[in-house]
């Protein structure tokens, strides 16, 4: 079977693109990319004069037709959908037979996106979303029939590793986090203050001259070579999703993170915020641990201090439970299975 994927390929590291590129030909299947971001001119530029970017648009369009001509899929596979006209999807169908499926990685909460995502999804076959709440989101705009597809990890990638003394120098801690600055992180964190704390992450340097925390900010943002690192010289990883943005209910945010399963599967012992997608992937206290208020962590963190062995037995439950069932591959089956192509 022959599979063509859309997807960003960004060019500083690896993300959910290449992973599932190498998932797909894991699976023994013939793949070709079609990077939906080969614009010519800068979205910057763009942005502000709409006449070009129409016209970079129609060359994308274009672009992804000759593609299709040429490879002659069985499916076309996207991982936004938002780049392409419904119409060049229609001729995608009708042309060339081929089945279209739309898997939405987006975070329905960013509104350009959405309402881009929203325009385009009726024109594909299948849809797939990774979080319960985009699938919310998209059926009261009429979009019905979506799927539920997560994240996952890719094993090769996101794995233990045998740290140097140097390395567990560098990048340990009691407590890590990786992520970008938002208000309520913030908030968590300051509460967290007493112990060995480490963060990483684009936007902390933005903080108050006179904040505390600078004083915990060990680098900005880091490749996933480095953030595995950090994962593994860590004893306790905090992954907080929040709600993205000052104007989004934190209680309509269900998502499992992909640094979730990717945490996981580095063997590292993770204390999540409770959404609902999490909890109906993973069970607390089993595989990892959540918390529903951040009023909650300081005391987990001084409880799983205390008890390493507890600790440890925890993530390495987490680890067997997403190697076992929350890889990419397994992804690429599940998709497959749902539109009848495995």
């Amino acid at each position: 079977m022959k599979i063509l994927y859309s997807g960003y390929h960004n060019p500083n590291f690896m993300a959910i693109t290449e992973y599932v590129e190498r998932a797909i030909l894991q699976l023994g299947y013939e793949l070709e990319t079609y990077d939906y971001r080969q614009h010519i001119i800068p979205y910057r530029i763009s942005d502000r004069i709409p006449l070009l970017r129409r016209w970079d648009m129609n060359r994308l369009n274009q672009g992804l037709i000759k593609r299709i001509d040429h490879f002659r899929p069985d499916i076309f596979l996207g991982n936004w959908g938002g780049a392409y006209y419904p119409e060049t999807i229609a001729e995608i169908k009708e042309r060339f037979n081929v089945i279209t499926i739309n898997w939405l990685i987006d975070f329905p909460g960013e509104l350009g996106a959405l309402e881009a995502a929203i325009k385009a999804v009726p024109a594909y076959d299948y849809f797939f979303a990774q979080s319960t709440d985009a699938l919310e989101v998209h059926a009261e705009h009429g979009n019905k029939g979506g799927m539920w597809l997560n994240a996952a990890c890719d094993p090769d990638i996101h794995k233990p590793l045998k740290l140097t003394d140097e390395e567990k120098k560098k990048y340990g801690s009691d407590i890590s986090f990786v992520g970008s600055m938002y208000p309520e992180r913030v908030e968590l964190f300051e509460t967290l203050m007493d112990f060995d704390l480490g963060i990483w992450g684009p936007g902390w340097k933005n903080l108050d001259g006179g904040s505390p925390l600078r004083n915990y900010i060990r680098g900005g943002s880091v490749s996933p070579d480095t953030w595995i690192k950090i994962y593994n010289a860590s004893k306790i990883v905090i992954n907080y999703m929040g709600h993205y943005g000052e104007d989004i209910d934190e209680d309509s945010v269900y998502q499992a993170s992909p640094r979730v399963f990717e945490t996981l599967a580095c063997g590292s012992f993770q204390i999540v915020d409770a959404k609902r997608d999490v909890l109906a992937l993973f069970k607390s206290g089993e595989h990892l641990v959540c918390f529903k208020k951040i009023h909650e962590v300081k005391e987990l963190i001084k409880y799983y201090l205390n008890h390493p062995q507890e600790r440890k037995e925890i993530a390495q439950n987490g680890y067997r439970e997403v190697l076992e069932k929350h890889t990419y591959v397994h992804r690429i089956k599940e998709l497959l299975k749902a539109v009848g192509k495995l």
